[in-house]
């Protein structure tokens, strides 16, 4: 009978955590949600206190300012040179979006702190162009390089012996 009896008695359910259980487990929860947030915000180390608690900036954001000056003070104005002879993408030859360029003449000048492979990777390769760097120095330097060539480009001979010339390298989108 006691097997019997065994038998039909009913299953034990699982026991409910208990109040006191869960509330730790929010609590644990809620702990590290909020050392979570805290760390995924970007610039929290962006001021630091001198001895007389006058705000400065924190030495982690004084290193980054001090690379970028640096990289400021070395940028490069380069050209962006045909390859090979072949059509390139041209962004001033109005209705026509292709140009045919010579070796040798010029698809694009540009400025960049980051140098060949900061700016374009393995593109300049890939797009058949030889990045060819004309002035190193200050950004301003390197700008003011950037602007007179982009400006003159029109009396170049490469331009003057389209019908008609354009106005800018056919791959400066801009003037600047």
């Amino acid at each position: 009978m006691n097997a019997v009896s065994n038998k039909f008695k009913p299953k034990e359910t699982p026991q409910a955590p208990k109040p006191k259980d869960f509330n730790k487990f929010l609590f644990l929860f809620a702990l590290l949600f909020i050392l979570a947030m805290y760390a995924s915000i970007e610039g929290l180390d962006f001021l630091s206190y001198d001895a007389e608690g006058e705000a400065e900036i924190s030495p982690k954001r004084q290193e980054l300012l001090e690379r970028r000056l640096k990289k400021l003070q070395n940028s490069e104005q380069y050209a962006l040179i045909a390859s090979r002879n072949d059509y390139y993408p041209c962004y001033n030859c109005g209705s026509d979006t292709l140009i045919f360029l010579y070796v040798g003449e010029v698809w694009k000048y540009g400025v960049t702190i980051r140098g060949e492979k900061g700016r374009y990777g393995a593109q300049v390769r890939k797009k058949q162009l030889i990045y060819q760097v004309q002035t190193r120095g200050t950004i301003y330097v390197c700008l003011k390089a950037e602007a007179l060539k982009i400006f003159n480009y029109p009396k170049l001979p490469e331009n003057l012996k389209r019908t008609p010339p354009i106005i800018r390298p056919t791959g400066n989108k801009a003037d600047l």
